[in-house]
């Protein structure tokens, strides 16, 4: 075993004893097929230009004390030349940040070690540690190794991406952490990192890790991803939340992704909902609600909820309306689950005491409404009392506390 730190600058010896430059980098090829990538070859450098290439087949011994050829010098050095699946170490993975899924934090690679893997010499991890640090400064013993522990991480484990970012598992796995924990992440990254970790998602999870991200970080990924790739992207958010988004941006750039998205209902609703004050209730409002008219039973209710469901974050409560679309009332989810099956919604519904809001209400009034009846959400009716859309208490803490 040996580590990149120990063999860089190191002096490369032909044949004939004759020193012939230092190691200027170290290149390795990865293929699927192999568990670990194996060292190509070396560059070779002098006065701390490049000057070459030395393959792996010409170097007779590779480590730590010594760097010797099997042939002349002349001989061995080739022209740098690379192909898609060759790296090179120093410019590619050395000093490149990683993300420690286990801590939720985004480390460097301070070192990358070497060894025999099925007869080969291999990369087989990289090194996060200070001791790493330290070791590439020329810093080292027995005081340094009581201090800074070592902290590896398997080659098998990295997982390449856009932008030569190195994660620390495969992106399937990455999916599988909540979108505020994968938020948290990206906020740390620079705009180009990040651009390019979102577009290496799937556009549902992109979206949803967008939804969490802060508004001044959010605002600047959006415009980073330009107008086509961002509208595609908060095309799979909720009307709240992409309305949220249109909002951040200046006219000019949301007139834009309003023009790039799906001309279908969510995209009117969206329009219809930028008509108002964004700190009103017309302006903070989803058309994302369940509904139902008077006559219809429990358990078609119940149907249509595990159809739709997936689309919604949460559901509280099923908007009871005529066909005019005027409100009547709400029937709760748990009065629903406990309720007969062939039990119709206008002998559930809750007419008297239902808090309900004006599309024209502020912010004050309505956190004021919200919290006085201990709401989760609330539905919003124009003049004529017709129900046009539903605020929920995470669409008045967003825009109370827009940084938490």
């Amino acid at each position: 075993m040996f580590f990149f730190s120990t063999i860089f600058g190191l002096q490369i010896k032909d044949i004939e004893n004759k020193t012939c430059g230092k190691v200027g980098d170290v290149f390795i090829t990865i293929n699927s097929d192999e568990e670990m990538p194996t060292i190509t070859g070396i560059v070779c450098k002098k006065n701390l230009k490049k000057i070459g290439f030395i393959s792996i087949d010409d170097i007779t011994e590779l480590g730590p004390k010594k760097i010797r050829l099997n042939k002349k010098f002349n001989e061995a050095l080739k022209e740098i030349t690379k192909t898609d699946n060759v790296i090179s170490l120093y410019n590619s993975i050395l000093d490149r940040q990683i993300i420690d899924l286990m801590g939720l934090k985004i480390v460097r690679v301070n070192d990358l070690q070497f060894g025999q893997f099925k007869q080969k010499l291999c990369l087989i991890a990289i090194d996060i540690s200070n001791r790493g640090l330290l070791r590439r400064l020329g810093i080292k013993g027995q005081i340094i190794d009581n201090f800074f522990k070592p902290h590896f991480v398997e080659w098998k484990s990295v997982h390449t991406m856009a932008d030569k970012l190195q994660l620390s598992t495969g992106a399937k796995e990455i999916v599988k952490l909540h979108p505020a924990d994968l938020a948290n992440i990206m906020e740390k990254m620079s705009i180009n990192q990040a651009t390019a970790w979102l577009q290496s998602l799937d556009q549902s999870t992109a979206a949803r890790v967008l939804e969490e991200i802060q508004p001044d970080i959010k605002k600047i990924l959006v415009k980073s991803l330009g107008p086509e790739r961002a509208a595609a992207m908060i095309a799979k958010m909720s009307v709240d939340e992409l309305v949220d988004i249109i909002q951040l941006l200046p006219g000019n750039d949301s007139k834009e992704i309003i023009n790039k998205l799906p001309q279908d209902s969510t995209t009117q609703a969206v329009k219809k909902i930028l008509q108002y004050d964004e700190d009103t209730a017309g302006g903070l409002m989803t058309t994302e609600f369940i509904s139902a008219g008077p006559n219809s039973t429990v358990q078609e209710v119940i149907d249509k909820i595990k159809k739709v469901s997936p689309k919604y974050h949460s559901i509280h409560y099923i908007y009871i309306t005529n066909e005019d679309t005027k409100f009547l009332g709400v029937v709760s989810l748990r009065t629903l689950i406990i309720s007969d099956h062939n039990k119709k919604m206008q002998q559930l519904v809750r007419k008297l005491g239902v808090p309900t809001a004006l599309a024209d209400q502020g912010l004050k009034s309505l956190a004021n409404l919200m919290t006085k009846y201990n709401l989760w959400s609330v539905a919003v009716l124009d003049k004529d009392q017709k129900l046009i859309g539903v605020i929920t208490v995470d669409d008045v803490m967003r825009r109370l506390v827009p940084d938490a």
